[in-house]
């Protein structure tokens, strides 16, 4: 309740069972829906395929949530399912074209081993393009576990769901995903040398 009127905020749950209930609702519940969520899919898949194709491996996004909303499990968050298909998206998209992604846009994602080790020279914007060549240079499955875990924030059960694999797995590509990041950091003159991710 906010200055003595109730806000009318509806769970996903709730819009999700609007969607599947009623024909008139669904236009706003699942506009509703994407609003929420399409910001943080649209991150990850900008960071799997490129600034080029992440438009289109949005909209494919959204069309197979909409087509798959019955199977959602109302248990679970809604989020970590939405970027498990947004995954699948960008994975169909990356074997079509059989080419590397273009940019990550990951500017916002802080260096690993913290900012004290980045040079006082390097501006922002350097360092930015330098992490996300560095992150964009990564093996698509340590790269997948990066930008869900440190970009999205996913938890590493909510990560393993996502990409079919156990947690230990998961877990085990975050750590080959840190440890190339920190040296390809060290190459690049951002982390020094006996400094670990």
């Amino acid at each position: 309740m906010r200055g003595g009127v109730a806000e009318n905020v509806s769970t996903d749950a709730e819009l999700v069972e609007r969607c599947l209930r009623d024909r008139k609702a669904l236009d706003v519940s699942f506009r509703s829906i994407y609003d929420r969520h399409a910001g943080a899919a649209w991150r990850f898949l900008r960071s799997m395929v490129g600034d080029g194709r992440a438009d289109d491996c949005l909209q494919e996004t959204f069309i197979r949530v909409f087509r798959s909303l019955d199977r959602w499990d109302r248990g679970r968050p809604i989020r970590p399912w939405i970027l498990t298909i947004a995954h699948r998206v960008a994975v169909d998209a990356l074997r079509a074209s059989a080419r590397r992604p273009a940019a990550t846009g990951l500017t916002e994602v802080a260096a690993p081993g913290g900012a004290e080790t980045v040079p006082a020279a390097a501006s922002d914007r350097e360092v930015g393009s330098l992490l996300d060549a560095a992150v964009r240079g990564l093996p698509e499955r340590q790269r997948e576990v990066f930008l869900l875990k440190q970009v999205e924030g996913l938890t590493f059960d909510q990560v393993a769901d996502a990409l079919r694999c156990s947690v230990r797995t998961a877990k085990t590509r975050m750590r080959e995903a840190t440890d190339l990041l920190a040296a390809t950091l060290r190459r690049r003159g951002l982390v020094a040398g006996g400094e670990a991710c």
